[in-house]
Order: structure tokens, then sequence, then C-alpha cells
């Protein structure tokens, strides 16, 4: 009995909480006519991989501009570094997981057939992007 008492009790508290955290705003219809009405979540913007952009190309800002550029396409890029070096010809994408739809899926955004899969053993990424000299076409 005393276990469920304190279930309900969780229950009641849970529903209290999602109780609260509904909020209602005023929200115009098409008239103008202000109603009540419990406002939409706000709308989020689907993740797609955990991707890492690093400059290879040692032109400064490059890899901001391509991670930009990706996340306008709804990737979600977790790392902007430089590269161990600077000598990239050609932007290489790297699939880190065996799943390499992710990789897939930023070469045909990037407009590249480079992509190569490389595993460590870790999985803090999905896709690593070098980023070369030709970067420029390719974010046009």
């Amino acid at each position: 009995m005393r276990n469920f008492i304190i279930f309900l009790s969780l229950c009641f508290f849970v529903l209290f909480i999602i109780f609260i955290g509904i909020k209602r705003f005023p929200i115009a219809d098409e008239n103008g006519n202000e109603e009540n009405k419990i406002a939409s979540p706000v709308p989020t913007i689907p993740s797609i991989g955990r991707i890492e952009v690093l400059n290879g190309c040692g032109i400064p800002g490059a890899a901001g501009t391509v991670a930009d550029f990706l996340r306008e396409k709804r990737f979600d890029v977790k790392n902007i570094e430089n590269a161990p070096s600077w000598n990239y010809p050609y932007t290489i994408v790297v699939s880190r997981t065996k799943d390499r739809s992710t990789a897939e899926q930023v070469c045909a955004v990037l407009n590249t057939d480079k992509l190569i899969i490389l595993r460590t053993g870790e999985e803090l990424y999905n896709v690593s992007v070098f980023i070369g000299s030709d970067f420029g076409e390719l974010i046009k």
C-alpha cells in the first residue's frame, strides 16, 4: 500500500510539472481576434550527424565558412579546428562510423566524390571534413 501511495504521488507530481510547463499565450487568428491558445512548441532543426570541420588549406576562416554552409543544410557541426597540416589540395570527407550515410550526404551537399572510410575506434564524430584549397568551388 505504501508503494502505491508513493507511485500515485509521483504520477501527480509529473502531471503537475507537465501542466505548469504548458503556457498559454494570446494568439491572433486570421481576423485579428486574440484567443488564449496553447502555444505550439518552438520547431527544432533535426540534426544530421556529428560533424567536425578541419581547415586543411591554410586560408583563414575556411573551416568556419564551410561549417556555416553545412549548418544551413541542417548538418550538426560540433567542432571547427585546424587540420594537422595545411597541404590538402582537395576537400576530403571522412566517414568515422560503420554507417556512412551521413558522410555520403555531406559529399552530396559539397558536390565532391572524395569520400574515404577511416575508423580509429573513437566515434566522437560521424564525419570529419578536411577542407582543401578547392573549398570555394564546393560551397557555391
